[in-house]
Protein backbone atom coordinates (compact mmCIF):
# COMPACT_ATOMS: atom_id res chain seq x y z
CA UNK A 1 0.00 0.00 0.00
CA UNK A 2 1.01 3.88 -1.05
CA UNK A 3 1.87 5.43 2.04
CA UNK A 4 -0.77 8.24 1.70
CA UNK A 5 -3.05 5.00 2.04
CA UNK A 6 -1.68 3.38 4.66
CA UNK A 7 -1.52 7.19 6.65
CA UNK A 8 -5.51 7.84 5.47
CA UNK A 9 -5.86 3.87 7.13
CA UNK A 10 -4.32 4.84 10.34
CA UNK A 11 -5.53 8.34 10.53
CA UNK A 12 -9.14 6.88 10.27
CA UNK A 13 -8.32 3.65 12.90
CA UNK A 14 -6.31 6.06 15.55
CA UNK A 15 -9.90 8.85 15.27
CA UNK A 16 -11.69 7.68 18.17
CA UNK A 17 -8.24 7.36 20.41
CA UNK A 18 -6.84 10.69 19.46
CA UNK A 19 -8.16 13.51 17.63
CA UNK A 20 -6.51 13.47 13.86
CA UNK A 21 -8.07 15.95 11.42
CA UNK A 22 -5.97 16.74 8.67
CA UNK A 23 -5.99 20.25 7.31
CA UNK A 24 -4.26 19.53 4.41
CA UNK A 25 -3.69 17.04 1.30
CA UNK A 26 -2.09 13.71 2.90
CA UNK A 27 -0.76 13.04 -0.38
CA UNK A 28 0.66 17.16 -0.34
CA UNK A 29 2.20 16.58 3.13
CA UNK A 30 3.84 13.03 2.05
CA UNK A 31 4.86 14.48 -1.13
CA UNK A 32 8.08 16.28 -0.12
CA UNK A 33 8.65 15.56 3.74
CA UNK A 34 11.44 13.01 4.22
CA UNK A 35 12.90 10.88 6.45
CA UNK A 36 15.45 8.79 7.38
CA UNK A 37 16.33 6.44 10.38
CA UNK A 38 19.05 3.97 11.48
CA UNK A 39 18.54 1.44 11.76
CA UNK A 40 15.98 -0.13 9.78
CA UNK A 41 14.48 -2.93 12.09
CA UNK A 42 15.33 -4.36 15.05
CA UNK A 43 13.42 -5.94 18.34
CA UNK A 44 11.51 -3.34 21.17
CA UNK A 45 13.49 -1.46 22.83
CA UNK A 46 15.85 -0.48 19.99
CA UNK A 47 17.19 3.31 19.92
CA UNK A 48 16.34 4.66 16.51
CA UNK A 49 17.96 7.85 14.76
CA UNK A 50 15.82 9.76 13.16
CA UNK A 51 16.35 12.95 11.01
CA UNK A 52 13.14 14.64 8.91
CA UNK A 53 13.64 17.44 6.33
CA UNK A 54 11.28 19.51 4.45
CA UNK A 55 8.55 20.06 7.48
CA UNK A 56 7.43 23.58 8.76
CA UNK A 57 10.03 26.10 10.08
CA UNK A 58 10.55 26.26 14.01
CA UNK A 59 7.28 24.60 14.99
CA UNK A 60 7.35 22.45 17.63
CA UNK A 61 5.86 19.21 16.55
CA UNK A 62 5.47 15.73 18.25
CA UNK A 63 7.12 12.47 16.84
CA UNK A 64 5.03 9.03 17.89
CA UNK A 65 5.03 5.51 16.21
CA UNK A 66 2.18 4.19 15.29
CA UNK A 67 0.47 0.60 13.57
CA UNK A 68 -2.10 -0.05 11.79
CA UNK A 69 -4.98 -1.93 13.88
CA UNK A 70 -3.01 -1.10 16.81
CA UNK A 71 -2.64 2.78 17.36
CA UNK A 72 0.13 4.94 17.90
CA UNK A 73 2.20 6.75 20.86
CA UNK A 74 3.47 9.72 21.21
CA UNK A 75 6.97 9.61 22.15
CA UNK A 76 8.59 12.62 21.80
CA UNK A 77 7.97 16.87 21.29
CA UNK A 78 10.46 18.16 18.82
CA UNK A 79 11.03 21.67 16.92
CA UNK A 80 11.78 22.03 13.91
CA UNK A 81 15.07 24.20 12.97
CA UNK A 82 15.07 27.50 10.50
CA UNK A 83 15.39 24.74 7.77
CA UNK A 84 12.25 22.86 8.42
CA UNK A 85 14.38 19.87 9.55
CA UNK A 86 15.16 17.94 12.81
CA UNK A 87 17.26 15.16 13.95
CA UNK A 88 15.98 12.68 16.97
CA UNK A 89 16.74 9.69 18.99
CA UNK A 90 13.62 7.47 19.63
CA UNK A 91 13.10 3.56 21.08
CA UNK A 92 10.76 1.61 19.55
CA UNK A 93 8.35 1.08 22.05
CA UNK A 94 7.43 -2.76 24.08
CA UNK A 95 3.69 -2.96 22.35
CA UNK A 96 5.75 -2.95 19.17
CA UNK A 97 5.02 -6.74 17.87
CA UNK A 98 6.85 -9.23 15.38
CA UNK A 99 3.70 -9.48 13.28
CA UNK A 100 3.61 -6.42 11.64
CA UNK A 101 5.60 -3.14 11.20
CA UNK A 102 5.80 -0.02 12.86
CA UNK A 103 5.85 3.85 11.30
CA UNK A 104 7.04 6.80 12.59
CA UNK A 105 4.47 10.04 12.51
CA UNK A 106 5.31 13.85 12.62
CA UNK A 107 2.38 15.62 14.24
CA UNK A 108 1.34 19.18 14.88
CA UNK A 109 0.53 20.01 18.75
CA UNK A 110 -3.23 19.54 17.60
CA UNK A 111 -2.53 16.15 16.31
CA UNK A 112 -3.17 16.44 12.70
CA UNK A 113 -0.57 13.95 10.79
CA UNK A 114 2.25 15.94 9.01
CA UNK A 115 4.42 13.10 7.77
CA UNK A 116 5.18 9.46 7.76
CA UNK A 117 8.30 7.58 7.39
CA UNK A 118 8.99 4.05 5.39
CA UNK A 119 8.43 1.25 7.76
CA UNK A 120 10.42 -0.29 10.53
CA UNK A 121 10.44 -4.02 10.53
CA UNK A 122 10.14 -4.95 14.65
CA UNK A 123 11.66 -8.30 15.04
CA UNK A 124 12.17 -10.42 18.30
CA UNK A 125 15.80 -10.14 19.55
CA UNK A 126 17.06 -13.25 17.43
CA UNK A 127 15.89 -11.53 14.32
CA UNK A 128 12.56 -13.40 13.81
CA UNK A 129 9.59 -11.59 12.23
CA UNK A 130 5.97 -13.24 10.98
CA UNK A 131 3.65 -11.91 8.53
CA UNK A 132 0.34 -13.73 7.43
CA UNK A 133 -1.05 -12.63 4.10
CA UNK A 134 -1.54 -13.88 0.74
CA UNK A 135 0.86 -15.14 -1.97
CA UNK A 136 0.75 -13.55 -5.57
CA UNK A 137 1.98 -14.14 -8.80
CA UNK A 138 5.20 -13.39 -9.19
CA UNK A 139 7.61 -13.33 -12.39
CA UNK A 140 10.51 -12.41 -10.30
CA UNK A 141 13.38 -14.34 -8.54
CA UNK A 142 11.13 -14.75 -5.55
CA UNK A 143 7.57 -15.56 -4.30
CA UNK A 144 5.30 -12.41 -3.41
CA UNK A 145 3.15 -12.18 -0.83
CA UNK A 146 0.93 -8.93 0.21
CA UNK A 147 0.15 -8.65 4.01
CA UNK A 148 -3.36 -8.65 5.82
CA UNK A 149 -2.08 -4.87 6.38
CA UNK A 150 -1.91 -4.32 2.17
CA UNK A 151 2.27 -4.84 2.36
CA UNK A 152 4.39 -6.07 0.17
CA UNK A 153 6.62 -8.32 1.09
CA UNK A 154 9.28 -11.02 -1.28
CA UNK A 155 9.93 -14.06 0.02
CA UNK A 156 13.14 -16.09 -0.64
CA UNK A 157 13.95 -19.85 1.06
CA UNK A 158 11.65 -22.79 0.79
CA UNK A 159 7.97 -22.16 1.20
CA UNK A 160 6.59 -25.28 0.37
CA UNK A 161 3.89 -26.61 -2.09
CA UNK A 162 1.43 -23.42 -1.03
CA UNK A 163 0.64 -21.63 -4.72
CA UNK A 164 -0.74 -18.11 -5.28
CA UNK A 165 -3.65 -17.51 -4.34
CA UNK A 166 -2.81 -19.44 -0.53
CA UNK A 167 -3.46 -17.46 2.69
CA UNK A 168 -0.32 -18.22 4.60
CA UNK A 169 1.83 -17.16 7.70
CA UNK A 170 5.92 -17.03 7.65
CA UNK A 171 8.26 -16.99 9.79
CA UNK A 172 11.12 -15.38 8.29
CA UNK A 173 14.05 -13.62 9.15
CA UNK A 174 15.52 -10.21 7.07
CA UNK A 175 17.38 -10.50 4.00
CA UNK A 176 18.84 -7.86 1.38
CA UNK A 177 17.03 -6.62 -1.48
CA UNK A 178 19.78 -7.89 -3.81
CA UNK A 179 18.56 -11.26 -3.13
CA UNK A 180 15.68 -10.88 -5.40
CA UNK A 181 17.18 -8.18 -7.67
CA UNK A 182 15.12 -5.50 -6.11
CA UNK A 183 15.76 -2.24 -4.99
CA UNK A 184 16.80 -0.69 -1.64
CA UNK A 185 12.80 -0.02 -0.39
CA UNK A 186 11.82 -3.44 -1.47
CA UNK A 187 11.60 -5.79 1.89
CA UNK A 188 12.63 -8.89 1.10
CA UNK A 189 11.91 -11.78 3.95
CA UNK A 190 13.76 -15.24 4.13
CA UNK A 191 10.92 -17.89 5.44
CA UNK A 192 11.94 -20.04 7.78
CA UNK A 193 8.65 -21.90 8.00
CA UNK A 194 5.64 -21.67 6.39
CA UNK A 195 1.72 -22.18 7.11
CA UNK A 196 -1.46 -22.31 6.13
CA UNK A 197 -3.41 -19.61 7.93
CA UNK A 198 -6.29 -20.44 9.91
CA UNK A 199 -9.15 -19.84 8.50
CA UNK A 200 -8.37 -19.62 4.65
Amino acid sequence: MALVAVLAVMASELAGQERIRPRTSLADSLAYRIATFSPSSGPPGTTVNVRWERLPAITPMRIGVGAQRVGFEVLKEVLSDRRGEFTETITIPEWAGITRPVVLIVFDFYFNPLAISSQFQVTDTAGNLVRTGRLQESTGRCAELVSDENQRYWLTGDIGSFQPGDRVVVQAKLATPSDCGLGERDVVLRATGVRRAIGS
